[in-house]
Formats: C-alpha cells, sequence, structure tokens
C-alpha cells in the first residue's frame, strides 16, 4: 500500500509541474502574440500620418496641366462626348 501511496504522490508531482510548464508556455505565446510587429515597414511607412496642409501652388498647377480641348473630351473613350466629360 506504501508503493501505491509514493506512486500516487509521485503522479500528482508530475501532472502539477506539467500544468505549471504548460500554463507558462501558453502565457508566453498569448504575450509574444500581442507583442509581436507584424506591420510589414513598408505599410508602416504608407500609414504614416498626412501633413493635413494643402500647398495652393501644387493645386493651381493640376488645375492648369489638366486641360482638354473639344475635340479630345469628344474622342474620349465610353464618353461619347457626354456633358459630365464636358465639365472636365
Amino acid at each position: 500500500m506504501n508503493n501505491k501511496f509514493v506512486l500516487g504522490k509521485n503522479a500528482l508531482i508530475i501532472s502539477i509541474m506539467t500544468l505549471i510548464t504548460v500554463l507558462v508556455w501558453a502565457g508566453l505565446e498569448i504575450y509574444r502574440a500581442f507583442t509581436k510587429n507584424t506591420i510589414p515597414t513598408v505599410t508602416q511607412e504608407q500609414m504614416r500620418p498626412l501633413d493635413p496642409k494643402l500647398k495652393r501652388e501644387t493645386i493651381e498647377n493640376l488645375k492648369e496641366s489638366i486641360w482638354f480641348s473639344e475635340e479630345e473630351l469628344n474622342n474620349l473613350k465610353g464618353t461619347e462626348g457626354s456633358k459630365s466629360s464636358q465639365k472636365i
């Protein structure tokens, strides 16, 4: 009977140590998952905040560079000279 008690005690100690090991392992994996940076550097660079100030010179240059003649407006594919294409 004494052997069964020692065997049960050893099994209990091994079970507790295994449980502690599994809990520590799971906790470390969860911590690593939350702290790991999974965003590539290219995406991080694209996500940086933009300057909200618009440069008037740039907008004026865009307005001047986008100019279509009446003939070019009529030759645009898919528009067939509609009123919406002439507003550009």
